[in-house]
């Protein structure tokens, strides 16, 4: 028995509006419902500036996800929003990668991924 669950892709959406942040964090509950130890994957690539908004969302899913015993990573290809992280300490509920394919590192697992800007789900 496998003790890792699965990665789960979502880019964040650019739109930052209450209905954007609610479908999106929907999703992620659905997702993680569904998942024992998951491993969710924010793409921040979308996202040009973080806003505080922004981080309230990474706080929600780090809510949720640790409910499933999982862990979440970022991916920050902006050194900028790196900076913005750590001085938020968000840096020590989450982990932070330059790429969605190193935030996968080695944890090669069943991925499920979203393309959309509201965050459909694909499984790829």
């Amino acid at each position: 028995m496998n003790s890792k669950g699965p990665i789960i892709v979502k880019h964040l959406p650019e739109r930052q509006s209450k209905l954007h942040r609610g479908l999106f964090l929907d999703e992620i509950k659905d997702l993680v419902g569904k998942s024992h130890r998951p491993r969710l994957i924010v793409d921040l690539s979308g996202c040009p500036q973080i806003k505080p908004e922004t981080i309230d969302l990474l706080l929600e899913c780090v809510e949720e996800v640790e409910h499933a015993d999982g862990r979440v990573s970022v991916a920050v290809p902006n050194a900028e929003t790196a900076v913005i992280l750590e001085l938020t300490q968000l840096t020590s509920v989450l982990d932070t990668f330059p790429t969605v394919f190193e935030a996968m590192g080695e944890d090669s697992l069943p991925l499920l991924s979203a393309a959309s800007e509201t965050g459909a789900q694909l499984a790829a």
